[in-house]
């Protein structure tokens, strides 16, 4: 057994916490704020997905970014700053935009969202956590005939999804799985419906594995800020922090965006940039219109969740530093697009809008294991897929930690792919 510092409270860290203590650890986790799980993943879209694991970067992006530029509803906005961490960060994803390399981050992403989904589903069976979860799937819906006909032949020759193949559905079977879609008129022209996947609300699940591990004796320091990491050769020996120093035997690093930085006076660089994204979270009490299903526009990239007496739309992709204002132009046009497709929903004049700061990689994928310092390991950089590669994360972490090699294949997956 040995002391573990995991820094950061969000989804990722708090499930890295959670294995490292059944793994048998002492574990001290830190965040600076006042609880688990305020940051990237509070008001996120709800989506779990195995099959759907996909990284943004992909040939489509390039046209996108020119087709929508200076659109206030844009799936993907570059605000212009005199920034060089951003512009490399941006330059760096765009080379990976190319068929080839989506594909092989996919498969990656795919191979760890299995092990992680299969891994919560084992959770659930061990703790008693309750998040509005929902195991209908998600349908991801297609408003052109030429993008529907496209994802429906991807989808015949397998595209990766496996055992997780979806059904591919006209309009009229669109409606037949989701009557709520009656509304959108002809919105849309059909979707595939990928029925292993799951929707919930991944701040209430994260708040109650929070829970689950404080119970198992995990120990929970919120309103602490990591000021830095004292280094002693070729390991760290612990944190200093607003409130003062925190020694540990081994230190697991979970901060999302703010990672990079924290690495940075080390001499260890990350390729992590933070990326905003919005959400809309609409009161449903007294509408009949909500989905049963969770929804993923493709056009707009925008996911929508059901989530108890509240409807959930999320999405967007803003490249903007560190900024953290809310641009509520943007919120209003994700609501927009769901109360478009949903008129009678919710309550959209009682919307609560949202934003977060998504720690993205150039290839979208995680950065997972070891550094250079030998007690010092990474879960973090898992961008829009927090939620969905967590738990998954959380045991490779507790593995490595403890001297053990991982279920799953790294490759893709660790610090090693960006030299």
């Amino acid at each position: 057994m040995v002391k573990v510092l995991v820094l950061g409270a969000g989804v990722v860290g708090v499930s890295a916490a959670y294995y490292l203590n059944r793994a048998g650890h002492e574990v001290v986790v830190v965040d600076r704020r006042d609880g688990a799980g305020l940051e990237t993943s509070f008001a996120n879209a709800g989506h779990l997905c195995r099959a759907t694991a996909r990284p943004w970067a992909s040939e489509a992006v390039p046209r996108m970014l020119i087709k929508e530029f200076g659109k206030v509803d844009a799936p993907y906005l570059l605000r212009l700053r005199a920034d060089p961490a951003m512009w490399a960060w941006a330059l760096a994803f765009l080379r990976r935009c190319t068929r080839a390399r989506h594909r092989e981050t996919a498969a990656n992403l795919i191979r760890l969202a299995v092990y992680s989904i299969d891994s919560l589903a084992t959770l659930r069976e061990t703790e008693e956590l309750a998040y509005d979860q929902a195991g209908l799937g998600i349908l991801h819906l297609h408003r052109d005939d030429e993008a529907f006909e496209r994802a429906a032949a991807e989808a015949e020759v397998g595209n990766g999804e496996g055992a997780f193949a979806p059904a591919v559905l006209d309009r009229a079977g669109c409606i037949r799985v989701e009557p709520a879609l009656a509304q959108a008129g002809d919105q849309f022209a059909g979707g595939l419906h990928f029925g292993s996947e799951e929707t919930g609300d991944a701040h209430l699940f994260t708040t109650a594995l929070a829970q689950a591990a404080a119970a198992r004796g995990v120990v929970f320091r919120y309103g602490v800020t990591v000021r830095a990491l004292h280094d002693a050769g070729d390991a760290v020996t612990g944190a200093e922090t607003d409130r003062g120093p925190i020694t540990a035997d081994a230190v697991v690093l979970s901060m999302g965006s703010y990672s990079a930085g924290v690495l940075r006076p080390l001499g260890l660089k990350l390729p992590i940039y933070p990326v905003k994204g919005y959400s809309a979270t609409i009161p449903t009490t007294g509408y009949n219109g909500a989905p049963r299903l969770g929804i993923h526009d493709e056009a707009r990239k925008i996911g929508i969740s059901r989530l108890g007496d509240r409807l959930r739309a999320a999405g967007t992709a803003e490249l903007a530093g560190y900024d953290n204002d809310l641009g509520e132009a943007r919120a209003r046009a994700i609501l927009d697009q769901a109360m478009a497709i949903f008129p009678n929903a919710g309550d959209a004049a009682q919307a609560e809008l949202w934003c977060g700061l998504r720690p993205m990689t150039p290839d979208n994928a995680p950065l997972l294991g070891h550094t250079r310092f030998r007690n010092l390991y990474l879960d973090t950089g898992h961008g829009s897929l927090g939620w969905t590669l967590a738990c998954g994360s959380g045991r490779v972490i507790a593995d490595i930690v403890s001297g053990r090699a991982p279920d799953i294949d790294l490759d893709g997956l660790t610090l090693d792919r960006f030299g």
